[in-house]
């Protein structure tokens, strides 16, 4: 049974039929089929990264985040993150060491300078995110930096903000649902009119009006997520509601924006 979003071919087959390039129904190729998917990828990039006229912030989507989990190897210390890994939205939970307080973040300089202070082994406390590589086809990749280095195998999640991948195949589903499926097709025949008719015209409007209004449908559900336990610990709590008094050492850092000062 088909949903009513769209695929790849179906948003890049509208951009070529609004631009002329072919009759309704018909595919794209060649040179033509080359421009409608560099279109498609502009238009997907604008969409990803809107801003919030209300508040003048960028907006990040609810539906781009993503759970990921991380199972510990004693004496291992640097973990990879998936290839669409962007940003880090909440601590890290103990998924069975339910006495443990959550793993809260700290500049990647930091953990290397715990490291050299004292490179000690126990449950993870700490955790950082930095770059690993940059690769040719996907971009700079990620790895986690945890400190005490485990001395055991734990099991810890989280959530994570998606950069998504290029869309390829031609059956590859737009991001969003069907809720985003409009707002997503406008904003690529928005890029369409201004790449190749020097105008903002009615797709430009259109795409702004569905992306505001999409927004604000997105807003509600991020704010009602934020009831709970995901509030706590977007904000440093631990799963109790509380902080949880975990120092075993002083860093040496002056930085007052890295320092933990306990509070």
């Amino acid at each position: 049974m088909a949903k009513l979003t769209m695929n790849y071919s179906a948003v890049y087959q509208k951009v070529s039929e609004f631009l002329g390039y072919t009759a309704i129904g018909t595919a794209p190729t060649g040179t033509n089929l080359t421009t409608v998917k560099d279109i498609v990828a502009r238009g997907l990039r604008q969409f990803f990264y809107p801003i919030d006229v209300r508040s003048g912030n960028s907006h990040d989507w609810s539906f781009l985040r993503q759970y990921y989990t991380i199972t510990t190897k004693a004496d291992q210390w640097k973990f990879p993150l998936p290839p669409d890994f962007s940003e880090v939205l909440t601590n890290l939970v103990f998924d069975a060491q339910r006495g443990y307080p959550d793993v809260v973040r700290r500049d990647a300089q930091q953990i290397k300078q715990m490291r050299s202070l004292s490179e000690f082994k126990s449950f993870p406390e700490f955790f950082a995110v930095t770059p690993a590589k940059y690769d040719l086809e996907i971009g700079t990749t990620y790895e986690m930096w945890m400190y005490p280095t485990p001395n055991q195998k734990y099991v810890l999640s989280f959530f994570y903000r998606i950069d998504p991948l290029k869309p390829e195949a031609t059956t590859d589903l737009m991001v969003g649902g069907i809720k985003a499926t409009e707002a997503i097709l406008e904003s690529c025949l928005a890029i369409a009119e201004q790449q190749e008719d020097d105008t903002i015209g009615m797709h430009t409007q259109i795409a702004a009006d569905l992306i505001q209004r999409l927004i604000v449908a997105d807003s509600d559900v991020v704010e009602s997520d934020l009831i709970g336990n995901l509030h706590g610990h977007l904000h440093g709590y631990n799963s109790f509601g509380r902080y949880w008094p975990r120092e075993r050492f002083l860093l040496t850092n002056t930085n007052t924006d890295l320092v933990y000062d306990g509070d």
